[in-house]
């Protein structure tokens, strides 16, 4: 177990040193909590002040594995023109720990049953390598003799996000450059590129349907995908009980299938969990993954909440 732990690392490791076209984005099974991290279309949206953390532990059993929280805050304003909004997230994957800061602008048109939004999330992202840690088959490697400083780099996303009573769908792009930190002279240095076949581009949709007057059936689906390479997809069922209960399962193409579960304790909070049952080869070697989000919905204004909002 040790010696393919060890392996998985060195991998990772390679990936974040080396001058590759991907760019490893975090993954969450509730992203349909959490919209504005992956899509800035959606400040705004709840039509409330709605505030939502996240923590993820990923690949439980696995030492050096990610370990991700976020939190996002946005709001309407501009008459509920507009939307603003805040998020930030840390992470922790092997020997690199990161954190993202960004602020979102949204501005939404009325667009025949539904708002049409358009999203745009300006901020920095801050990355270091801790080479120093890592114990090499050779002992005095030059690569590995010291830890890379913290470097701070700019980024980006872009979305467009519409929606009604009953549906959405979104699109956008949550990482705008590349971020990389490269080995340069006996130092490192921070990397930034912008390569329209490196850009992701990530599809979301979702619908409600009335069953009857206690229970709603929310299916939802994630499209992920890049150039020259597969598009992976995340889909989910979630039913809605009596305004209280939420379950349901998920599945991630090529990583996972998943089982959901929140409670809506009243129409402003709202608490959820989901497991991952891997399914590739990291099986055998890690228990899954786990994922708590809570999001709460002050009154804007002198409105109130009188239902919870199902998206």
């Amino acid at each position: 177990m040790k010696k393919r732990f060890s392996m998985l690392i060195l991998l990772i490791l390679l990936i974040s040193c080396s001058q590759v076209k991907a760019q490893y984005d975090a993954m969450f099974t509730n992203y349909m909590w959490n919209e504005m991290y992956i899509n800035p279309g959606y400040t705004g949206s709840r039509d409330a002040i709605s505030v939502v953390g996240l923590y993820r532990d990923q690949w439980v059993g696995i030492d050096g594995a990610p370990s991700t929280q976020v939190l996002t805050i946005h709001s309407p304003f501009h008459e509920k023109k507009a939307g603003i909004g805040f998020s930030a997230m840390r992470e922790t994957i092997g020997i690199t720990k990161q954190t993202y800061f960004m602020g979102s602008y949204a501005y939404r048109v009325k667009l025949g049953a539904g708002k049409l939004s358009m999203g745009l999330s300006l901020g920095v992202l801050s990355k270091k390598d801790y080479l120093g840690e890592v114990k090499t088959d050779q002992p005095g490697d030059v690569q590995f003799n010291s830890n890379s400083p913290l470097l701070s780099m700019p980024n980006g996303s872009f979305g467009l996000y519409y929606y009604t009573d009953k549906y959405y769908i979104g699109l956008s792009v949550p990482r705008l450059i590349n971020n990389q930190i490269v080995p340069d002279v006996g130092t490192f240095k921070a990397k930034n590129t912008f390569d329209p076949k490196n850009i992701h581009y990530f599809l979301t949709a979702g619908y409600v349907f009335n069953v009857s007057k206690e229970i709603k059936l929310k299916p939802t689906i994630l499209a992920k995908t890049v150039y020259a390479a597969p598009i992976e997809i995340d889909v989910s069922l979630n039913a809605f009980i009596r305004e209280f209960l939420w379950a349901g399962l998920a599945f991630r193409s090529g990583d996972a299938a998943s089982l959901l579960v929140g409670v809506q304790i009243n129409p402003k909070l709202r608490i959820g969990y989901s497991y991952d049952y891997t399914i590739t080869k990291l099986q055998k070697i890690n228990s899954g993954s786990h994922e708590i989000c809570v999001g709460y919905d002050f009154n804007f204004g002198k409105s109130k909440i009188v239902s919870p909002r199902v998206f």
